[in-house]
Formats: C-alpha cells, sequence, structure tokens
C-alpha cells in the first residue's frame, strides 16, 4: 500500500506541473533570415524537397507576429543537415515562387504579404550552389541557412539567369532549369564567398 500511494504522489504531482509550449526550433520551423541589413520576424518550415542538381522545395512561412509582414525569397538558401565535409551542395532559391491559395491553385509571385498569425505554403524553384560537391537528392535532409546570400551574389546570378533565358519563356519555364543552373554556378564560382555550411570540401576555394 506504501508503495502504491507513492506512485500515486508522484504522478498526480507530474500532472501539476506547469505545461510549457514547445519552442519554434521543437516544431520544425526555423528563423528566417532577413535581407541583408535587416532582421525578418518569420519562421520557416521545409516541408520537402524534389529534385537533385535543382529541383522544387515547398516551405511552410510562419507570421507569429500581430502585424501583416512581407516576404521575398531573394538570396534565402539551404544547408544540407550533418557532417558540412561531407554533405551534398547547398540549394539556392532564384525566381518568383508559387504561392499556394486556398482554392488548391498557386500563382507565381516574387513577393506577398502574410497575415497576422497566419501561415502559407510556397514552393521555392532552387538550384545547387556547389559546383564541386555531389548533388543532393529528395531524401536529403536540409535546414533554413543562418544568412541570406550576399546583393551582389543574387543581383549577378538574377541578371544572368534574365538573359539566359529570356527566349525560353524566362528564369522560372521548365525548360530553362539547366540555363539558370550554369549562371549559379558561374557566377559562384567567379567569386567565392564563404556562405552558412562550409567545410573541408571548400578548402581549395
Amino acid at each position: 500500500m506504501i508503495i502504491h500511494r507513492t506512485l500515486f504522489a508522484v504522478c498526480f504531482g507530474l500532472l501539476l506541473l506547469p505545461f510549457t509550449p514547445p519552442a519554434a526550433a521543437a516544431t520544425g520551423f526555423e528563423k528566417l533570415p532577413g535581407e541583408q541589413g535587416k532582421t525578418s520576424p518569420l519562421l520557416m518550415r521545409i516541408v520537402e524537397y524534389q529534385g537533385s542538381t535543382n529541383g522544387a522545395i515547398t516551405v511552410e512561412v510562419k507570421n507569429p507576429t500581430s502585424q501583416p509582414q512581407e516576404f521575398n525569397a531573394k538570396g534565402v538558401y539551404f544547408v544540407p543537415t550533418g557532417n558540412a565535409n561531407e554533405a551534398p551542395q547547398r540549394l539556392g532559391a532564384v525566381g518568383p515562387f508559387q504561392l499556394q491559395t486556398s482554392n488548391g491553385n498557386s500563382q507565381r509571385m516574387t513577393h506577398t504579404t502574410i497575415a497576422a498569425g497566419s501561415t502559407a505554403r510556397m514552393t521555392l524553384d532552387v538550384y545547387c550552389i556547389d559546383s564541386h560537391r555531389a548533388s543532393p537528392s529528395s531524401s536529403t535532409s536540409f535546414r533554413v541557412a543562418k544568412e541570406r546570400a550576399p546583393k551582389p551574389l543574387i543581383e549577378s546570378i538574377e541578371a544572368d539567369a534574365a538573359r539566359s533565358t529570356a527566349d525560353m519563356g524566362g528564369v522560372s519555364a521548365p525548360a530553362a532549369k539547366s540555363a539558370v543552373q550554369s549562371e549559379v554556378w558561374k557566377n559562384r564560382d567567379k567569386k567565392w564567398i564563404r556562405l552558412d555550411g562550409e567545410g573541408a570540401q571548400e578548402a581549395r576555394k
């Protein structure tokens, strides 16, 4: 009887402990870095990646504040989890993203406003940014980079990609994938800039 009473007291005591909601990281959401020189209150969660050397990554962007917040994907990139010395290529967003609407359709946008307390689901076209590394796959696990890619790198990729895909229907056209990937690698290798997720693989850079 003493043992039973002791167990009951312990269990009952646990029930009385205050409940603490899990942190954002525990829900899969990570802090979204702001544009250069700015901070952002938005959070991002990676849903899935479909592709290899390039593809599409579906994410959810959450606005935990009481005010509408602007979102654009310029400079956002993703880092494979695990050992950076052996990880496959990082992925960088290029071009307009597809915002999923409430009726199940999607539309291409360069930016959007996320209402207070709301979460938006979108798909970003992404391209490998480390030509010397192996390609990722749809089973590769990624995290959101801690900062955005530098503005000069973003602008040079955008300009060259737009020029090389002008007769293909633009950077978002399926036929333009290979051309955009070439421009990403060309600009990335032209002047190497250290990004989140560097490892021994980048020592020669």
